[in-house]
């Protein structure tokens, strides 16, 4: 950082007011990642003023870190360095939520129940199931693409959002897409921005897809061994069924204490539509070996919850393998094969997309670990990343694997957005 803090302060509380920069200790102890402290953090009240700070903060080579809700954090490698925290919470309005046509456009620090609670007067909900909806971020759950459980039915981030706008580090605004469903002009920039973990600007808009509030809703739960809990998903896969999501579970996933596998089948939708979906999963898990009931309307929260909330369990290190359908259950048995008794690890599955969630206490064992997943991952068709762990985890790695075939445009594309390399830097593939 050329400047010292005392000076970028001052710039900073120049173009935001004093009182939207703070370098009290207990703030920022509030703002470590991965044991990284900032000098200090910043809250802009407008997308003005992010974009006017982030060219000042660029001026003076301070690397930036964006924070909605703080619940992602431990996404990604170690930042490589770390001086200002930028947070979004201050926008945290909807602009607009067009009913008819089951749009929304709002600000990027808006919380995902709070604009739930909004867009429900209209019968209407945003299919985003991220971890700790109540602190997560509108702007985070798009950076860091947090896909839930219903993605196979109501689509992905990538799916769902249509439209943004986007400070760069330039000082720039910027706007792609739109406010309607169909966008054809041009090169669809948002997919550019979604999963790009703030490596390339600050979100300050987006407009996204909503969908109606299902009627009803019902879970059923198959138990049994994993080789016919595998065979139960895979058949549900070819039948006419179209479930809300499915999740397959171990007992360390389910914090029971059990060793049968469980598989979860969430119906929604019409009345009728549900009672014909939890009837017919029902006897074909039992068709195929397994004990099968429907889940009571407290149970039923309770469950997703936990499914909703796995991949960001800040206590542990979470991997995620995706690899093709066809081969989820190669890989999830050769998982469930490692088990020992130093290696016990929580297992989920969101079998529709061929990804498996695999946690474990943090260990020595970690990197070894994630070595083995790799490779399994690899010989499956698919890929591992350490999705989340705690710093001491990530020494000496790198938690997106192996770099893609792509490596190369993607740090053309990180050199054009952020030149000087100080949006989030270090923390994306290969150190990007």
């Amino acid at each position: 950082m050329k400047s010292t803090v005392d000076q970028l302060a001052q710039r900073l509380e120049a173009e935001l007011g004093a009182a939207a920069v703070v370098t009290e200790q207990s703030v920022l102890a509030a703002h470590i990642v991965d044991g990284m402290r900032p000098a200090l953090v910043c809250s802009p009240a407008a997308a003005e003023q992010i974009a006017a700070a982030l060219r000042v903060c660029v001026e003076a080579e301070a690397a930036v870190v964006p924070w909605g809700g703080g619940t992602a954090m431990a996404i990604g490698n170690r930042p490589r360095a770390l001086d200002v925290v930028m947070q979004t919470s201050r926008l945290d309005r909807v602009i607009e939520h067009d009913a008819a046509n089951l749009t929304a456009t709002v600000q990027s620090g808006i919380a995902l129940t709070a604009l739930q609670d909004i867009v429900r007067g209209q019968n209407q909900f945003l299919p985003f199931d991220p971890p700790d909806p109540a602190r997560a971020t509108v702007g985070g759950v798009v950076a860091a693409n947090l896909n839930g459980p219903r993605r196979s039915c109501y689509g992905s981030v990538r799916d769902l959002v249509i439209g943004m706008k986007v400070a760069l580090a330039s000082g720039e605004l910027i706007k792609a897409g739109g406010k309607v469903v169909k966008n054809v002009a041009g090169y669809d920039m948002c997919k550019l921005f979604v999963g790009s973990l703030g490596t390339l600007g600050i979100l300050t808009e987006v407009t996204l897809r909503m969908a109606p509030i299902p009627e009803t809703a019902a879970t059923v739960i198959a138990v049994g061994a994993l080789p016919k809990a595998l065979q139960f998903v895979d058949e549900l896969s070819r039948s006419p069924l179209l479930p809300a999501a499915v999740a397959l579970m171990n007992s360390g996933a389910l914090g029971a204490g059990q060793n049968d596998w469980q598989a979860a089948i969430r119906c929604e939708g019409f009345a009728e539509t549900v009672a014909r979906h939890t009837s017919d999963a029902v006897a074909l898990a039992r068709r195929v070996g397994l004990g099968a009931d429907i889940l009571g309307d407290n149970a039923d929260g309770q469950l997703w919850d936990r499914v909703r909330d796995f991949p960001l369990s800040t206590s542990r290190v979470v991997y995620r393998v995706t690899v093709p359908r066809a081969s989820l259950a190669e890989c999830a048995q050769a998982i469930e094969d490692w088990n020992t008794p130093e290696f016990q690890p929580a297992i989920l599955s969101d079998a529709p997309m061929g990804t498996l969630w695999i946690g474990e206490p943090v260990s020595q064992r970690s990197a070894q670990q994630f070595s083995k997943l790799l490779s399994l991952a690899q010989r499956c068709g698919g890929h591992a990343i350490m999705f989340t762990a705690p710093a001491e985890a990530k020494e000496n790695i790198d938690v997106w694997g192996s770099p893609p075939p792509t490596l190369a445009l993607m740090r053309a594309i990180k050199n054009q957005f952020d030149p000087k390399g100080l949006l989030n830097p270090g923390r994306f593939i290969a150190g990007i």
